[in-house]
C-alpha cells in the first residue's frame, strides 16, 4: 500500500484547502445531521462544491463526475473533517449515490446521480422501526404491489434528516412469507408524497430526529432500487459506505487540539495543566489512537481505490472511530473539569461549549449505522471465520 498522494492529488488538496479556508463558516460546519441539520447556508455551500466538480470527482462523467480516483473523495472528506465539517449532503453523496451507482437502474442513475453530484438534493435513511432496531431484518413496514405502484404502510423511527431532505431511502417488506433477510426491498420515496407524516424526536444532545408514518403512500415501481426482495443486501452495501465515510477520524482531531491548547493556557495551583503528568499521559495516549485510526481509515480508502469493497475494514473503522471519540471526549471533559459541563452560550464555557454538546452526541456513534456489538459479531464471523452465534442474525 502506498498512502502518498500523487502530484495532481496534492494540488487538489491545496486548492481545496484554500477554498475551504475562504468559504467554510462556523454556521456551515454546524449544518449537518448530527447538529443543526441542513439549512440554506449548507445547501449553498454544497452547490459550490458541486459546481467545481468536487462532490463527485470519483464518479463517471456520464453521471456528473470527473472520473478521477477515489482518493479525491477521501481528500474531500478528510479536509472538511479537519475543519470540523461534513459534506453538507453527505448521506446522498457518500451512501445513497454509490449504492444507486452499483444497484440502481439506468433510469435511476440518470435521474438522481447528476443532482447528487451538483449538491442539489439530500436523502434521509428509512431503516429503523419501533420493533426492529439493530435487527433490521425484523422490519415490518409493508410495500404491496398495486398496478404501476407500490402502496406502503407503516412507521419508521430515528430518521434524522426527514424534516429537510427531498427523498427517503426507504426499506420495506415486499414478501412477508420469505425468510426475514430475503423479503425486503429498497425504494426512493419523494418526501412530498401524500400520506407521509413526520413527527420530531429530540435527543439528549439537542439533535432533532424523527418518527415517520406512511399511510397508503404510493411509490412508482420505477423507484425500486435494485432487485425486489434483495433490499436487505443492497442496504448493507449502503451501510458499509456509511461506516467508512460518515465518521472520519479527522472530525475527532479538533477535540484533542482544543484540549491541548486549553491545557497549555489554563493554570491550576500556579502551574499550567499541561505540566500535570496524568493529563499529559492521557492526551498522548489519544494522540496515538488518532494516528492508528488514520492509518486504518487510509487503508480502507486505498482498498476502495483498488476496486475492493472493504466490508470488514469499514466495520473496524466505524468501531474504532466512534469508540475512540467517546474515550477522547471523556478525557477532554476531565481536563476541562466542572467547566466542561457548561453549555454553549455560557461565557464561562471553555471551547465555546462544543465539548459538552459533542460529549452527549457521541453516544449515537456506537449505535447508528450498526451498533458496536453487532459490528464485532460481523468482524468475528466474516473476518475471523468464527462460528455464528445463535442469537445473531446473519445475512
Amino acid at each position: 500500500m502506498d498512502f502518498r498522494f500523487s502530484e495532481d492529488e496534492g494540488k487538489f488538496r491545496q486548492e481545496l484547502g484554500e477554498f475551504l479556508d475562504k468559504e467554510l463558516t462556523e454556521e456551515i460546519c454546524r449544518q449537518n445531521w448530527e447538529d443543526k441539520g441542513l439549512g440554506c447556508e449548507g445547501r449553498t455551500f454544497a452547490r459550490k462544491l458541486g459546481a467545481k466538480g468536487w462532490l463527485a470527482a470519483s464518479w463517471p462523467k456520464e453521471y456528473g463526475g470527473e472520473g478521477k480516483p477515489h482518493t479525491y473523495e477521501y481528500i474531500l472528506v478528510t479536509e472538511l473533517a479537519r475543519r470540523g465539517a461534513h459534506i453538507p449532503t453527505d448521506i446522498g453523496r457518500l451512501m445513497i449515490g454509490p449504492t444507486i451507482m452499483r444497484r440502481g437502474s439506468e433510469e435511476l442513475k440518470q435521474e438522481f446521480l447528476p443532482r447528487i453530484a451538483r449538491g442539489e438534493i439530500e436523502f434521509c435513511l428509512g431503516y429503523t422501526e419501533p420493533e426492529a432496531g439493530s435487527d433490521l431484518a425484523s422490519m415490518e413496514m409493508r410495500a404491496v404491489e398495486d398496478g404501476a405502484d407500490y402502496i406502503i404502510n407503516g412507521q419508521k423511527i430515528f430518521n434524522t434528516e426527514c424534516h429537510y431532505s427531498e427523498y427517503h431511502w426507504l426499506a420495506a417488506r415486499t414478501d412477508p412469507d420469505a425468510p426475514k433477510h430475503r423479503g425486503i426491498s429498497l425504494f426512493i420515496v419523494d418526501m412530498t408524497s401524500p400520506g407521509i407524516t413526520v413527527a420530531p424526536m429530540w435527543t439528549m444532545s439537542g439533535e432533532r430526529t424523527n418518527s415517520v408514518y406512511y399511510d397508503n403512500v404510493r411509490v412508482p415501481k420505477r423507484l425500486l432500487v435494485g432487485e425486489k426482495n434483495r433490499g436487505f443486501y443492497h442496504m448493507m452495501e449502503a451501510i458499509n459506505f456509511e461506516r467508512l465515510s460518515v465518521y472520519p477520524i479527522e472530525l475527532v482531531h479538533r477535540f484533542l487540539d482544543g484540549a491541548i491548547q486549553y491545557a497549555k493556557e489554563t493554570q491550576y495551583k500556579g502551574k499550567p495543566l499541561s505540566k500535570d503528568p496524568l493529563i499529559r499521559d492521557k492526551l498522548a495516549q489519544m494522540a496515538i489512537e488518532l494516528e492508528v485510526g488514520s492509518v486504518i481509515e487510509a487503508q480502507a480508502s486505498w482498498m476502495i481505490s483498488q476496486g475492493t469493497a472493504p466490508a470488514i475494514e469499514s466495520a473496524i473503522c466505524k468501531i474504532f472511530a466512534t469508540e475512540m471519540q467517546q474515550r477522547l471526549l471523556n478525557i477532554v471533559m476531565q481536563v476541562l473539569g466542572p467547566y466542561g459541563q457548561l453549555q454553549e452560550g455560557s461565557k464561562w464555557a471553555p471551547l465555546k461549549g462544543t465539548i459538552e454538546r459533542n460529549y452527549k452526541a457521541a453516544v449515537l456513534g456506537t449505535i447508528g449505522g450498526g451498533s458496536s456489538e453487532i459490528l464485532r459479531n460481523t468482524i468475528a464471523t466474516l473476518g475471523l471465520g468464527l462460528p455464528v452465534q445463535q442469537t445473531t442474525q446473519s445475512p
